[in-house]
């Protein structure tokens, strides 16, 4: 059997610990009209799978992708690869395109590890005009290099020029994290922020951190941007 048919089979096949009707509820919810169905299998039986086939060293290509937990599991096998990483940032690139939802993105690159050599590689889909590879970019950057280079990663964001809300919103998840790491230097970073939707939301990601005190999310809320009311 080759690889597109275990896929297949595997995605269709489990029926033992798919997700629950109210679980699929929620997961699409997530998700902003997504271009592929969702089968609903957890994410937990994906990565288990592609550990298994991790070991027999599938061919990235074989890999079909014509649902959701396809795409998924797809992502899941390249954090889970032992192939260089040069080679992998190809299996990227072949997946990225079929990134429709901003939660199948985080997924995804959260379990991609180990692949900082590559980072000028995930800082190039920050100018990409595909919505979920710019948040890709982004989101590459919190998760593994955001401690070791804060200022470094917050400032590449500020030229960052994309309306996109799901980019925006990893911008914002981005600065608010990095309050956390250096609490000083991103309130005064923020002050030169005009945009108010980063802005604002970057205050309400550092508001509810567990990370930062009650004192410091007090000061952190004079940040907010107050929208002037039309006069009526």
């Amino acid at each position: 059997m080759n690889i597109k048919e275990m896929v297949h089979d595997y995605v269709a096949n489990v029926q033992k610990e798919k997700q629950t009707e109210a679980e699929m509820a929620e997961a699409g919810q997530k998700l902003d009209q997504p271009k592929y169905d969702m089968r609903g299998v957890k994410t937990r039986l994906l990565d288990d799978f592609a550990k298994t086939l991790s070991r027999i060293d599938a061919d990235f290509y074989q890999f079909p992708l014509t649902n959701n937990d396809e795409v998924m599991l797809a992502g899941f096998y390249i954090g889970r690869s032992t192939r260089p990483s040069s080679e992998k940032v190809g299996y990227i690139k072949t997946l990225l395109p079929h990134i429709q939802d901003w939660c199948t993105c985080d997924a995804i690159i959260s379990r991609i590890k180990g692949m900082e050599s590559e980072k000028d590689f995930f800082i190039s889909l920050l100018d990409s005009p595909h919505v979920f590879s710019a948040r890709a970019g982004v989101v590459w950057l919190i998760k593994y290099a955001l401690k070791d280079d804060l200022k470094g990663v917050v400032n590449l964001l500020k030229s960052v020029k994309n309306d996109e809300f799901y980019v925006k919103m990893a911008i914002a998840w981005c600065y608010g994290e990095a309050f956390a790491l250096d609490y000083n230097y991103m309130y005064k970073f923020m002050q030169d922020i005009d945009d108010e939707f980063i802005r604002n939301k970057t205050v309400q990601k550092a508001c509810i951190s567990y990370k930062l005190t009650d004192a410091q999310k007090e000061e952190i809320k004079k940040l907010k941007i107050e929208s002037e009311k039309p006069e009526e």
